[in-house]
């Protein structure tokens, strides 16, 4: 950072031994500049001149020179330059400001590579002496990542490279972002490629095209006269008043087996359309078996999940009537379409809900409805779209000894040998997080053990085809299973899989990671606008007497302040009405961002749709993070994305204040005692106060802390191992 001298007309920039005139009017701009250099500074949590992003010193070493020695000596480059007037330096001084800002902000919240800092700054030196000169920016851009060069080439808009620039950073990105690029699309409709890109995203995101052709905007008209036969079809659907109802069965509708006509009639009748959903998923399940790419096959899972909760929350909310009342909406339902609710419930389904002792939840009603009742019949009529799902949620309810016992001897192992089979040629960890939580559940010690053999064969088979993927997958499910058939106590086996795998403690968080460099400890909690949000934070309300806390609150969040204990300050948005709950958390970000507060709790208090609304807001600095019921695995992942360190604490279905807040009551109280937050001691105390509570307690009994999250720890070790070739000891 420079060292700014005060004069009356004018400031000095000292460094060096140097001394450069500074009139008044740019000091503020060398003030903005300085004050991100220290927020980058203390992004670790120590203003110790040393910015931390890697446990590689020397990836260090060099971002810290970048953003403090270098970026100093381009504010002097700018102030020696003779050749630049006023305006000139004003422009490249708060170039420079903006593309620090933006670096620290996109840093918070892993958005952007933190290692990129060397080639941020040295591409801005270079751009901006091109600039000096009249030549185009482009050859400088070429290295950077599309996040790192966005905001820099727009400090050149007066470059004769600009727009060349600007358009081979967004393709560079486009091709490779198609989930994300659609809303950034909009401001490069009369670039070369933009149908292409549309084009692109029609074959794998066809919802967003349909949300953007359906709008009053320039990019409706650039997707309407889009040539492309998907797209067109996708207009065409558009102009029904049901079009999202009807995307999902776009394929039928290019293979000419139905008209837009025809759904519209199906999809008014709700029950109908479920039906109609659950019957042309399987279809597309069979082409995708075939080897085909199915184009709808991404918007009926959203569409037919949203529909399935809305059944189960039905479901949920009649807990406490009879079954004939409480299962009604399900009375007349196929097993193939019962298990469809069941798999696309997974985050909100009640224990009760899915079986109970009466025989009547939606497993239950699946098996008696079944003509023979077999399980294999089943999954072969459903062409075993996400059985693995299935069977790991199976797992965790425990029905998987009676589902596996429906079917031949021979039929129940092969099932369970496909279970782990094949986890490696996945996209993504979902199937093998999926296998490593069922670990914890399944109690038949018989099943346990084949699945303990199976997980070695496939261990032999990937190793000796030299798959790193399938080696390190498979390594780690069979340390799982080793850890969690051993008779030592919690404590014992978090501490043996955390040594194993080479993990940061995952039984406890030390205090010290908690606080800031000035000792206090922020945390944020997201509400959301709906009645059951506005409920809960007038409940979580409660737990802040005056005497202990104080409580401040404007417009859209309250600051809540200890008095007593530790210093913690909790940031909580008002549960303002919808749309306006999502305007709070967004006006609280940016509070939270301009102070440089980087929270390291973060609760989430909202249903499972919600969920993306908080994630976004995640920042990298969170060591603790309570989910409730959106801990699947895709939450999972994006959590550990953001902060690979964090802890994590969810629920096997839907969450509950009356569970929520004692666990956040609890964690309050150790975090102003100072000390670690330890989850065996914490889960010990919390299931005392539960013994009691008979309504309650079986709730709490779905709650996971972070040592007994298998799918937590495992993409957390995988991570580990992929990224710095760590061996399972």
């Amino acid at each position: 950072m420079l060292l700014l001298i005060a004069s009356q007309s004018s400031s000095w920039v000292q460094a060096q031994g140097n001394h450069i005139q500074i009139p008044i009017s740019r000091q503020g701009f060398h003030d903005n500049i300085d004050k991100e250099q220290v927020a980058a500074d203390k992004f670790d949590g120590k203003a110790d001149e040393l910015v931390k992003v890697s446990d590689d010193q020397t990836i260090n070493l060099q971002v810290t020179n970048a953003l403090l020695k270098e970026v100093d000596n381009i504010q002097l480059d700018i102030e020696r330059d003779s050749s630049l007037d006023h305006r000139l330096k004003v422009k490249y001084l708060s170039g420079l400001y903006v593309i620090l800002k933006d670096y620290n902000q996109k840093r918070s919240y892993r958005k952007i590579e933190a290692e990129e800092a060397p080639a941020i700054v040295t591409a801005y030196r270079n751009m901006m002496r091109a600039d000096i000169k009249g030549q185009s920016i482009l050859p400088f851009v070429r290295n950077l990542s599309f996040d790192a060069s966005e905001r820099i080439i727009e400090v050149f808009q007066d470059n004769p490279g600009y727009k060349e620039a600007r358009g081979l950073a967004f393709t560079k990105y486009a091709f490779n972002n198609l989930e994300t690029v659609m809303p950034k699309l909009v401001n490069y409709l009369d670039y070369p490629g933009t149908d292409s890109v549309i084009a692109a995203v029609a074959r794998i995101y066809p919802n967003q095209i349909l949300t953007y052709a359906t709008s009053y905007t320039p990019m409706a008209s650039a997707i309407k006269r889009n040539q492309d036969p998907i797209v067109q079809q996708i207009v065409s659907i558009g102009r029904s008043s049901q079009s999202t109802k009807i995307l999902p069965f776009i394929d039928e509708l290019l293979a000419g087996t139905t008209t837009v006509e025809k759904l519209e009639k199906v999809v008014d009748n709700d029950y109908q359309y479920y039906k109609q959903m659950v019957k042309s998923t399987i279809a597309l399940q069979k082409l995708k078996s075939e080897g085909k790419t199915p184009y709808g096959m991404k918007a009926m899972m959203e569409n037919m999940q949203a529909k399935s909760l809305l059944y189960i929350r039905e479901v949920n909310d009649l807990h406490e009537e009879s079954a004939p009342v409480r299962f009604r909406v399900v009375k007349d339902l196929s097993p193939e379409e019962l298990y469809y609710l069941i798999i696309n419930g997974q985050e909100e389904l009640y224990t009760s809900s899915y079986t109970n002792r009466n025989n009547a939840g939606l497993y239950d009603q699946m098996m008696a409805r079944m003509k023979p009742p077999r399980g294999d019949s089943l999954l072969m009529m459903v062409n075993f779209d996400r059985f693995k799902k299935f069977i790991a949620m199976a797992a965790g309810f425990n029905t998987l000894d009676n589902f596996l016992k429906s079917m031949a001897p021979e039929n129940s192992n092969y099932l369970m040998q496909k279970y782990v089979q094949n986890l490696e040629k996945t996209e993504d960890l979902e199937d093998a997080v999926d296998v490593a939580n069922s670990f914890g559940s399944i109690r038949d010690e018989k099943l346990l053990e084949f699945l303990r053999q199976e997980v070695k064969k496939n261990l032999a088979y990937v190793k000796r085809h030299d798959d790193k993927r399938g080696t390190v997958i498979y390594q780690l499910l069979s340390s799982l299973f080793e850890t969690e058939s051993t008779k030592e106590n919690d404590s014992s086996k978090a501490s043996d899989m955390a040594a194993k795998f080479q993990l940061p403690p995952i039984n406890f968080v030390t205090f010290s990671t908690l606080e800031n460099d000035s000792g206090r400890i922020y945390q944020q909690v997201f509400f959301y606008g709906d009645k059951d949000g506005q409920e809960s934070f007038a409940s979580f309300m409660t737990n802040f007497p005056s005497s202990d806390w104080k409580v401040v609150k404007n417009k859209y969040y309250a600051t809540i302040t200890s008095i007593k204990g530790k210093p913690t300050t909790i940031y909580a948005n008002l549960p303002i009405d919808e749309p306006g709950d999502k305007e709070a958390i967004v006006k609280l970000s940016e509070y939270l961002d301009e102070n440089d507060i980087h929270p390291t709790i973060f609760i989430h208090r909202g249903h499972s749709y919600h969920i993306n609304t908080t994630l976004e807001n995640l920042q990298s600095s969170a060591k603790i993070v309570v989910l409730g019921s959106c801990g699947g695995y895709h939450n999972l992942a994006t959590v550990l994305e953001k902060s690979p360190e964090a802890h994590i604490i969810s629920s096997k279905q839907v969450g509950t204040r009356f569970v929520n807040e004692p666990i956040i009551h609890s964690l309050e109280d150790v975090v102003r005692s100072g000390k670690n937050v330890d989850w065996v001691i914490m889960w010990a105390q919390l299931t005392k106060k539960f013994a009691p509570d008979a309504r309650n307690r079986e709730l709490f009994s779905d709650y996971v802390p972070p040592h007994k999250n298998l799918g937590a720890i495992f993409i957390k070790a995988y991570k580990q191992i992929m990224k710095d070739g760590t061996k399972i000891k």
